[in-house]
């Protein structure tokens, strides 16, 4: 019990012989000198302050220096100002007379940082840090981060809280905090094997990691090279809209229903300033694909590279945006294009899917890729598997002096167009396997511009198909010497081998020069136009049925017709006016059984 008492007494004794040696083993110059190595060590440059520094215990000596700055050697501009700077001094130093900061806060600092034109900071790191410091804790309240690059870019983060602890120059240190950037809270953490090592250029181990609203990430790796950085490790990052997150990046992208979830896992490295990613996971709008991306930062334009593959590629929505995009630009002729996008950053991207979804329609095997350079946009379709047949083609539109220039070239072959058109356009009347090129063209600041300069031309052909409606054969059969039909000629089929035909396109209007369809004993010729910016549809054709020869039957038949209404409902009526140009005497055509035929099919058309 005496010995317990004894050692309570004396430790008694050793703080009250502190309390009163305290305020003379610490002294204002030994600090300053102290605090100016420390500070000296760090960013090559004197510190300063104004008025006289107070001394406190609270519990352990803590000495405060009002208005601090550390200057910067080439800018008027202080590197680093604050309000307050206290220095928490180690209580076994004290007791054998040597003054060392073990925790340093800053109240409200302010840091600048900056690259000139050449490249040049306005700091200097100085070439390895002090190895026998005792700094254990720097803590920041209320600090602001500015930088600026030598492309004027400017990084501000405000109400900066962190801390940073260092307890041994050769152990792990580590750094916790929060801030605010572009209105944006978020918080991170993350730790550095050995601070001196990446000083000097060695590589050490990194952690970190960011949590906020529009974006979390973590990385788990190496780093080396503090001035130019490089490293690897594995990366994980996610986003609930990359629209939003473009805009914190100054790349605003406005609203919309495309580009929002995003994430990427990957093993990725970071050389010549330029990002990699390894076989990397990548999802965009619930589109999962595996490949890998580089991000080269090195020029002043962002250069994208990859090669993505899909199992299932849905782009419906990204076709509904494009089409609402075509809806306002028609809404506002002449309004200027948005096309900032070709002049944001470079890309070369492939992409390959098992199945592509648009909508109610849906492809098969895939290959496609898209480049933007030069301000120049090239999108090409390699290959696509379009209801059993095969499609290509290729976009190409640049941007000069404000204006767009656009040409695309498609080709498909063995293309089954019942299925097509009834899940692209919903019509279900025509049948057969179908083949067609289709080249285009224009240019223009603005929508009026486009479609007024819009030029191009196509070639259709559709074998052993069908077409609903009319029944040629029937009406081949039905039509008698004494003008009387029977049974039933609308509602039935008739087979062709081959519909042929061209159409031209200007400005905003398509039409076809002739369209031939070839049947057992019959032939149609059609030819008509139609605006592209409407649905009403005008064209006029002749159908010729061979008869057999012998009898009063006998010879060919021809029947004019007119196609009227519009894609979705379109009508079609025997030609009056051509009937009775085909009169010999030009007076009305006597009744036969064509213009009995043409006066029984008109009401059920109409």
């Amino acid at each position: 019990m005496k010995k317990i008492l004894f050692a309570l007494a004396a430790i008694l004794i050793l703080c009250g012989a502190f309390v009163l040696l305290a305020p003379k083993l610490v002294t204002i110059e030994a600090v300053r000198r102290s605090l100016t190595r420390e500070v000296a060590g760090w960013s090559g440059r004197a510190l300063t302050y104004e008025g006289a520094p107070t001394v406190a215990f609270n519990p352990y000596p803590t000495v405060t220096f009002a208005k601090v700055r550390i200057s910067s050697d080439r800018d008027p501009k202080p590197l680093v100002e604050m309000d307050s700077l206290s220095a928490e001094l180690s209580f076994l130093p004290l007791l054998i007379g040597r003054v060392r900061p073990s925790v340093l806060e800053l109240d409200n600092p302010v840091f600048r940082f900056g690259v000139d034109d050449k490249g040049l900071p306005n700091w200097n790191l100085p070439r390895a840090l002090r190895g026998d410091s005792e700094l254990g804790r720097l803590v920041i309240h209320g600090g602001t981060l500015h930088y600026v690059g030598s492309d004027k870019k400017e990084l501000l983060l405000t109400g900066v809280d962190a801390r940073i602890d260092w307890p041994d120059p050769a152990a792990t240190a580590s750094l916790k905090g929060s801030a605010t950037w572009k209105n944006e809270a978020f918080d991170f953490n993350g730790s550095i094997g050995t601070p001196l090592d990446l000083v000097s250029g060695r590589q050490t181990a990194l952690r970190f990691a960011i949590a906020s609203t529009p974006l979390r990430a973590n990385f788990t790796g190496t780093v080396a090279n503090l001035a130019d950085p490089e490293g690897e490790g594995e990366l994980s990052v996610t986003t609930p809209s990359i629209r939003r997150l473009a805009g914190i990046f100054n790349m605003p992208m406005g609203e919309g229903s495309t580009l929002g979830s995003a994430s990427i896992e990957s093993h990725a490295s970071l050389a010549a300033r330029t990002l990699t990613f390894a076989n990397a996971k990548i999802s965009v709008d619930g589109n999962d694909s595996e490949g890998a991306l580089s991000i080269d930062f090195a020029r002043s334009r962002p250069s994208v590279q990859g090669t993505l593959a899909f199992e299932s590629l849905d782009l419906s929505a990204y076709a509904e945006a494009l089409s609402s995009l075509v809806a306002s630009a028609r809404a506002t002729p002449d309004e200027p294009l948005p096309l900032a996008a070709l002049d944001s950053n470079d890309l070369d991207l492939r992409i390959s899917a098992a199945q592509v979804l648009l909508g109610s329609a849906r492809l098969g095997r895939t290959a496609a890729s898209a480049t933007i350079r030069d301000d120049r946009l090239n999108l090409s379709i390699g290959e696509a598997l379009l209801y059993g047949g095969r499609l290509s083609a290729s976009l190409s539109a640049s941007l000069q002096d404000q204006a767009a220039s656009g040409s695309l070239q498609a080709r498909i072959d063995g293309l089954p167009v019942r299925a097509a058109l009834s899940d692209l356009f919903g019509i279900g009347h025509l049948d057969g396997i179908g083949s067609g090129t289709l080249s285009l063209s224009a240019h223009g600041t603005n929508w009026n511009g486009l479609m007024t300069s819009l030029t191009g031309s196509g070639k259709a052909t559709v074998a052993d198909g069908s077409f609903d409606g009319v029944n040629v054969s029937a009406l081949s059969q039905q039509i008698t010497a004494d003008g009387t039909m029977s049974g039933n000629l609308l509602g039935g089929s008739t087979k062709f081998t081959e519909a042929e035909g061209t159409f031209t396109i200007d400005a905003d209007q398509v039409a076809t020069p002739g369209i031939q369809v070839t049947g057992s004993g019959y032939q149609i010729n059609l030819t008509g136009e139609a605006p592209l910016q409407a649905t009403s549809l005008s064209a006029r054709g002749d159908l010729t049925i061979q008869r057999a020869t012998g009898g009063a039957a006998s010879g060919p038949v021809r029947v004019p017709f007119v196609i009227g209404g519009n894609w979705g409902h379109p009508t079609l009526v025997p030609d009056f006016s051509g009937l009775s140009r085909r009169s010999d005497n030009g007076a009305e055509p006597p009744v036969g059984p064509v213009r009995r035929f043409a006066r029984a099919l008109l009401p059920a058309m109409r």
